[in-house]
């Protein structure tokens, strides 16, 4: 099941209706709109539990998974790959702030509509991680310094490392999601725009503000993260080396800062499964 299209257009849902219920149908049709989008969401949580727990959908993802590692396998030496799997100490909501018809949104692979972490993703957060906590203790990972150039480029040259999307675990995947809720007791205030010329003060936070439950949709599960390191960047030895500091600056990024949105509240924490710790 294609969660992506089930959520987008109704795709792959079955609903016992003649249309296809799409959350913007819901949106549109419901006075209690709350209530009806976690109906939506309990319903595609459901199904496609059941669905990729089916021993031909498994097969299916579990042959495209494989593939994707037996590639880069198939086309560089052992030294300049790193493979590690990552799981879920909490909720995850990779891609939170993306364009959706409702008030969040959720990273899901197009093609076959499963969570995934993107390799930008990673590298975003590895880079930050290094300057900002590194760099304080050692000048050479800041911006711009050699060692941070070598890991993470520049506007003019690659890096040294790739980073690639990290997919889902064929195990973890029936049940990697999970019906979660924001409850915002401000929404006024949190909507005041700037170039708006409304009374301010009608709209300042108050204690008895009624909060305004908004469900929405995380990932807990574990996730494979490859790291590699190209021929025609560094010799062998070197590419290990540079390999193994890009993989311990990473691993500790999602240990204690998390990936994904909502980190500040505890989401996207995640611990080492299976690899070199």
């Amino acid at each position: 099941m294609n969660v992506y299209l089930a959520l987008s257009k109704g795709f792959g849902l079955e609903s016992g209706r003649s249309d296809s219920p799409n959350l913007l149908n819901i949106i549109q049709s419901s006075q209690d709109t709350g209530s009806a989008k976690t109906r939506f969401y309990q319903d595609v949580i459901r199904q496609s539990k059941e669905k990729w727990a089916s021993p031909l959908y498994q097969k299916g993802y579990k042959l495209r998974y494989d593939q994707m590692k037996e590639a880069l396998v198939g086309s560089l030496s052992s030294n300049r790959i790193i493979t590690l799997e990552m799981e879920n100490v909490s909720p995850m909501v990779v891609g939170h702030g993306g364009v959706s018809v409702l008030e969040t949104s959720l990273m899901l692979h197009r093609t076959y509509g499963v969570p995934y972490i993107p390799g930008s993703t990673l590298k975003g957060l590895t880079a930050q991680y290094c300057r900002r906590l590194l760099g304080v203790d050692n000048p050479l990972f800041q911006e711009g310094q050699p060692y941070y150039t070598a890991l993470f480029g520049s506007t003019s040259n690659a890096g040294y490392i790739e980073f690639h999307d990290a997919w889902i675990t064929p195990d973890s995947l029936a049940s990697s999601l999970l019906l979660d809720v924001l409850t915002p007791h401000h929404q006024k205030y949190n909507s005041i725009r700037p170039d708006n010329k409304q009374n301010y003060a009608d709209f300042a936070p108050r204690d008895d503000d009624d909060p305004v439950p908004i469900p929405f949709l995380a990932v807990r599960g574990q996730f494979r993260i490859m790291l590699t390191c190209p021929d025609h960047a560094l010799p062998e030895d070197h590419a290990e080396q540079w390999l193994s500091i890009a993989q311990e600056i990473l691993m500790h990024a999602l240990e204690k800062e998390g990936v994904g949105g909502k980190t500040n509240a505890g989401y996207g924490i995640m611990r080492l499964k299976k690899g070199e710790g």
